[in-house]
């Protein structure tokens, strides 16, 4: 067996997030480099260095991975095509105007306006002035250390809309005594990320900056890349709890299949209690050939967690 691909990090090009979602269709597919080299016809430095992040792949390589990989290549050359114009210096959009996979879902519904607004004396101050039509996360559990890929959907209802917070629970695995303890956090797309809210020991907030201010009724796209850093260990589950109104969540939670987990729990609406029991009695879940687990949930009420937690291999029942 070759040697894995290095880590990647994602540094908002438009080239590198490319290179993150050929990496991501690989991994679906469960093809080592060596099978993909087979597969297309091209030899193994090709095929890693078009998911190396380095440079663009040409458009026959990348269509020949996807086919290989059992991937929309009508869409894949599409996104091709946007990552071409966006490295282009004179472009005017730049990787704004690039959409990445996933392409499915309520992410994939064309932006538009929505009749909803705030009242005229609305302080204009969060949680007003906007509200989440969707997420979609992937969790990567696969690679050396845990990190996931969110894209959100929000919709302004007030006219002005220019930034968003963003805060994200981290807390410890029971047992865990370790001194440091915190959360990589990163704008692949939307926005840029700035300073402020409240900091405590497992919470971390930051605020979007978007790029221009929203008009009442418009939604944003925007990608955040959080990464749990080396060597801390993570609490075995994820979950959305909305704080304030948000319509649509799919979590998609991708499991090393060389060490699977002992069991997997659909939690729908539970309360913060039972996201850490250690078996939750609800709806039991098993990752499929490619240790992908895919979960979606509407009707979600405020304060209430959406999302799944696992046994790990290992643990005791």
């Amino acid at each position: 067996m070759g040697r894995p691909q290095k880590d990647l990090v994602l540094d908002g090009s438009a080239e590198r997030l490319f290179a993150y979602w050929l990496r991501d269709l690989r991994g679906s597919a469960g093809l080592t480099l060596e099978q993909l080299a087979r597969r297309t016809g091209y030899g193994r430095t090709t095929v890693s260095d078009a998911m190396r992040g380095k440079t663009h792949p040409t458009r026959p390589v990348t269509l020949a991975i996807v086919g290989a990989c059992g991937g929309d290549v009508r869409r894949w050359g599409e996104y091709w095509a946007q990552v071409r114009r966006a490295l282009d210096p004179h472009c005017p959009d730049g990787p704004a105007a690039v959409t990445p996979p996933p392409w499915d879902g309520p992410a994939d519904r064309a932006a538009g306006v929505h009749a909803e607004q705030c009242p005229a004396d609305c302080a204009r101050t969060e949680p007003h002035g906007w509200y989440t039509e969707s997420v979609s996360t992937l969790l990567r559990l696969d690679t050396p250390t845990p990190e996931a890929l969110e894209r959100r959907i929000v919709v302004a209802t007030c006219d002005g809309l220019a930034r968003i917070p963003v805060g994200v629970s981290v807390p410890r695995r029971a047992g865990d005594t370790t001194p440091d303890h915190g959360l990589e956090i990163s704008a692949v797309r939307g926005g840029r990320l700035a300073d402020g809210g409240p900091q405590y020991e497992s919470y971390f907030e930051r605020f979007l900056i978007l790029p221009v201010p929203l008009r009442a009724g418009t939604r944003h796209v925007y990608e955040l890349r959080l990464r749990i850093p080396p060597a801390q260990p993570m609490a075995p589950h994820f979950v959305h709890v909305p704080l304030t109104r948000s319509e649509h969540f799919r979590l998609r939670v991708r499991f090393d299949r060389a060490k699977p987990p002992r069991a997997v729990w659909r939690l729908t609406g539970v309360p913060t209690a039972v996201i850490y029991q250690r078996n939750p009695g609800t709806p039991a879940l098993s990752p499929d050939e490619h240790g992908l687990v895919d979960v979606e949930f509407t009707a979600m009420k405020v304060g209430y967690g959406y999302g799944l937690s696992w046994l790990e291999a290992g643990s005791a029942a």
